[in-house]
């Protein structure tokens, strides 16, 4: 731990190439995270290949910092010997622990790779003490949590994770996804790019518009309903410290190297002070300069500090919106002047806010004093050439800083004074004994060798100076000589090249003593479990379940033929239960809820579950469990691993093609589902999405938008159902209903025991004409006849799969 103290939580930066990774451990980061080849969730970053990754992680280690290797994807049929290969491997390479959402690689790993430490990615929706002790008990040594988590949740799930052996990690600084992570499946839906896999397409960040139900538009604060401030917790940095949290987290593996030096030094400085002294703990204008200039959509401490409303949101820009710098108070043709409130230099580049739209450009040459001019100051006016009209009034706003990154580049450069390793050496050239250089670093480790016996000089002695020059050439190495303790005989006389020789030795040494708990490591190739297809079973009964949204829609579907209706717990209320009526635990349910939800689903024959908490808590009461497709089963190892965890059915994720599908379900005897009809919930939100018509009294239970019909539409013109709970979670539908019904044949056969109707957004009697639709639709398919496609619906991933 490179902090000032022993409780400081480990400093966590984003490592997305070899750049940034100098630029993170010269600016104090404990540790980093990187992704090799295509098996991370930031497969457009950079990235690490394997030949790579062992210089990275001997170049992290001589430095005293963690890697992490992020394999925090969901891993598709036919490809888990593979990332198992390359978990395998990077821990060969050096890797200190391994990332992971897909459950069946952490099952994997855990059992095929056991010396792998094995971290909880933030993809697991890890959201109460209830999800970090079941991750504890599944074998993993940190949890990364949700960022919609307060200080005080984050605390309790500390302590929860402390009585298991588990630390708990938090995110700290960066973008904020608006969706619960794991949860997204907007990006996959609209345009088949999966966040899940790595390629988000961020259609979170595009313009949105509320409509009502009639299709009116409701007036708005902005176009950009689904796009957060980014997240900066460095004010309750005494706060995140006091909670026992393991590690923070920085956001930014699709960042800049300049991003990553300056966000890095910023909260290494922040942190040290908030832990040496919390109570006078305060952050400077200079700081928060530096982060806003680094990189800002304007800044929130948002879910740490229980913000979930409008002040978490920046709904008129979803980019960097940098700093202002000044307005126009003088405009001649494409020639401005500008009032600056800010210095500013020639290469910065800026971005002009006019009444016609925004266009950024580099300032290039400016007239300062009537002079041309790299740099003017502040208070200052100058006149510059634009490349758009722009009218006096107009704001401008500075978005790259040309001081900022070069100041941030030199803390990384080659010959930084930041990368260097300070070391003491001693030296002892005694005549009659061999030349010796030892070396020890601020840790007590040691590098030390030994030359050849030291002899009288035969002409001019060597002096403590000339072994001091000599010894001290240190030249391309990252080392350089804190102090010198030199022993030498007066009339000794050497070689320099012999001083040279024992130096690059005594070094190479120290490196090998500093390497030495990974040098050993080799890739053990793992013979992975063989999964033989099962024969599928001909003729059985297809179980058909009606998810819905309320009370009367669960009695209608039962009513109309569904087997099982999945109904919110929240929805039971006190109303007798009935058979065939499953409550259903959903994505969103920190401890309290847990508890609550848990509670009134007990004495229940099934229940559905969408969290891992809420898998643990109920595992041990002899109710038949569901996991829901929220917990993203993709492979039989996740179906194995859920089952081994408590489920008797599983739901497949809806990223699977139909081809996966038979592949998962031939390969595990854990009977499987999948949806093959309604509309999909493409997002879950903590913030809710209603509050973009203004601010409200926060309470959830009456209020009066939740209970009218609501869209959001996007540019292309798609109007996605939005529906608001009773505890302010949005919930976002997909825009086109999804319908396989006509390939129903073809999805028994891949051998599937359920399959589900999503029919959350639909009242009673929309939801069981679709249930009769469907069940007719099975009947059908069972006497050998063909069903006609849907019109105006989509078949997902079933035909298509993403990317």
């Amino acid at each position: 731990m490179r902090g000032s103290r022993p409780d400081t939580p480990e400093l966590l930066a984003p490592a997305g190439g070899p750049e940034s990774l100098r630029a993170a451990v010269a600016n104090g980061a404990d540790a980093v995270y990187l992704g090799v080849g295509e098996f991370n969730a930031r497969r457009g970053a950079e990235n690490f290949d394997l030949a790579g990754l062992r210089e990275a992680c001997d170049f992290a280690h001589l430095h005293g910092v963690s890697v992490y290797l992020t394999a925090n994807v969901l891993v598709l049929p036919g490809e888990m010997a593979r990332i198992v290969e390359v978990v395998d491997e990077a821990w060969a390479a050096g890797i200190d622990a391994v990332i992971v959402q897909d459950l069946g690689l952490l099952a994997t790993v855990r059992d095929a790779l056991p010396h792998v430490r094995l971290h909880a990615s933030t993809q697991l929706n890890a959201h109460s003490a209830a999800t970090v002790e079941a991750l504890a008990e599944a074998g993993v040594k940190r949890v990364t949590l949700a960022r919609e988590m307060s200080v005080s949740r984050i605390a309790a799930a500390v302590e929860a994770g402390r009585h298991r052996g588990v630390e708990v990690e938090s995110f700290v600084h960066g973008a904020l996804c608006v969706c619960y992570s794991g949860q997204c499946l907007l990006s996959s839906m609209v345009g088949g790019r999966s966040a899940n896999r790595g390629m988000c397409a961020q259609p979170c960040r595009l313009p949105y518009e509320l409509l009502d139900a009639a299709g009116g538009r409701i007036d708005t604060p902005g176009a950009h309903l689904l796009s957060p401030r980014d997240l900066a917790g460095i004010t309750v940095l005494p706060r995140l410290v006091a909670s026992g949290v393991s590690a923070l987290k920085i956001e930014g593996r699709m960042k800049s190297p300049e991003y990553v030096a300056a966000v890095t030094g910023v909260y290494r400085a922040a942190l040290d002070r908030a832990a040496a002294d919390p109570d006078s703990f305060a952050v400077s204008d200079g700081e928060f300069g530096v982060l806003s200039e680094a990189f800002s959509r304007g800044f929130s401490e948002a879910y740490l500090i229980s913000e979930r409303g409008n002040d978490m949101m920046s709904y008129n820009r979803p980019n960097n919106r940098g700093v202002f710098v000044g307005r126009i108070v003088e405009s001649a043709g494409q020639d401005a002047t500008v009032a600056l409130e800010r210095p500013l230099d020639a290469e910065d580049t800026l971005e002009v806010w006019t009444s016609r739209g925004r266009f950024a450009q580099q300032v290039g040459q400016m007239l300062y004093q009537g002079k041309p001019a790299a740099f003017a100051p502040a208070g200052s006016h100058v006149t510059i050439t634009l490349e758009k009209p722009a009218a006096a009034g107009d704001r401008v706003f500075r978005v790259r800083s040309a001081s900022l990154a070069a100041a941030a580049r030199r803390t990384f450069a080659a010959g930084s004074a930041a990368l260097e390793i300070p070391l003491d050496f001693t030296v002892h050239a005694v005549i009659g004994q061999p030349l010796t250089v030892t070396v020890t670093d601020a840790a007590g480790r040691v590098g030390e060798a030994a030359g050849s016996v030291v002899e009288p000089a035969r002409t001019r002695p060597v002096s403590v100076a000339d072994v001091i020059e000599h010894v001290g050439r240190l030249g391309n190495t990252p080392y350089t000589a804190r102090t010198f303790d030199v022993e030498l005989s007066p009339d000794a006389g050497m070689g320099f090249s012999a001083l040279h020789h024992v130096r690059r030795d005594a070094l190479a040494a120290y490196g090998r003593a500093v390497l030495a708990p990974w040098a050993e490591r080799v890739a053990t190739l793992p013979k992975l479990k063989a999964r033989r297809p099962r024969p599928m079973p001909q003729g059985a009964e297809v179980v058909l379940v009606a998810g819905v949204g309320s009370r009367e829609a669960a009695d209608a579907v039962l009513a109309a033929g569904a087997d099982e209706a999945h109904l919110p717990v929240a929805e039971l209320a006190e109303t007798p239960a009935v058979p065939g009526l499953v409550p259903a635990l959903g994505r969103v349910a920190h401890d309290s809820e847990l508890a609550r939800s848990v509670d009134a689903a007990r004495g229940s024959e099934r229940v559905s579950v969408a969290t891992l908490g809420a898998l643990a808590r109920l595992c041990d009461t002899g109710t038949t469990l569901d996991a829901h497709a929220a917990l993203n089963a993709a492979n039989a190892d996740a179906v194995d691993e859920l089952a081994r965890m408590g489920a008797s059915r599983v739901w497949l994720s809806p990223e699977l093609t139909l081809t996966q599908i038979r592949d998962v379900a031939a390969g595990t005897e854990v009977p499987v589902g999948v949806t093959v009809a309604g509309r999909t919930e493409v997002m879950v939100t903590e913030h809710c999405i209603l509050m973009a018509e203004g601010e409200c009294d926060r309470r959830c239970i009456d209020c009066a938008r939740r209970s009218r019909t609501t869209l959001l539409r996007d540019r292309r013109g798609y109007s996605f159902p939005l529906v608001t709970d009773a505890g302010g979670v949005s919930h976002l539908y997909n825009s086109v209903p999804l319908d396989v019904t006509h390939a129903l044949g073809d999805i028994l056969a891949a051998g599937v025991s359920a399959v589900r109707l999503d029919l959350e957004t639909l009242g009673p009697d929309e939801a069981a004409a679709e249930v009769c639709r469907v069940r007719e639709a099975l009947r059908r398919t069972q006497a050998g006849q063909r069903n006609e496609r849907v019109a105006e619906t989509t078949t997902g991933h079933y035909f298509r799969g993403v990317s």
